[in-house]
């Protein structure tokens, strides 16, 4: 079920490889440079406004935590990348290859990057998703996400435009 393993630091690509125990033939490990391209397809693979080569380049520039799910033949299975924001963190995308879907590998990555967040003392972590997104929606709610407000036509769809449902995981803690 749901994976648990300690939070590895952001662009530490070798120390960060393990074995995921919950999650037979996959290793847990942190973004590095050369994923950009990979990840940008996976991306435009799962989502309506995928995020570019340029942003992943940036979470590595940036020093925000990226983690993704790698597989035996080296394929990325899933991804997640958060911002931490001073005491509190933004989940800006998370996603699971369309072939792996249904696996748990959404519940497992979000439960390893609110470990992460809870591990560098965040105090809560923000995210925004789709109005029509209600599997996600469900997931996020699962794992503690209370719905917080709606930012009104925020996404783009081929029809205009969508409501984006904004939640918030609070944790306590110090800093982030």
């Amino acid at each position: 079920s749901a994976l648990r393993a300690r939070p590895c630091c952001a662009n530490d690509a070798g120390a960060c490889e393990r074995r995921a125990p919950a999650t037979d033939g996959l290793r847990i490990r942190s973004v590095r440079q050369g994923d950009e391209e990979v990840l940008a397809a996976l991306e435009a693979m799962v989502e309506p406004t995928p995020w570019t080569v340029g942003d992943f380049a940036d979470v590595l520039r940036n020093g925000w935590f990226c983690d993704v799910f790698e597989l035996d033949d080296g394929s990325i299975g899933a991804w997640a990348v958060v911002m931490p924001v001073l005491d509190e963190a933004e989940l800006l995308t998370i996603g699971v290859r369309p072939d792996l879907q249904g696996r748990g590998l959404g519940r497992a990555m979000l439960d390893r990057m609110t470990d992460a967040m809870r591990t560098r003392k965040c105090t809560r972590c923000h995210l925004e998703v789709r109005e029509s997104n209600e599997r996600a929606i469900r997931l996020y709610e699962t794992s503690g996400f209370v719905r917080v407000g709606l930012r009104k036509n925020y996404y783009r769809t081929a029809e205009g435009r969508e409501h984006a449902v904004l939640m918030t995981l609070e944790f306590g803690g110090e800093a982030c």
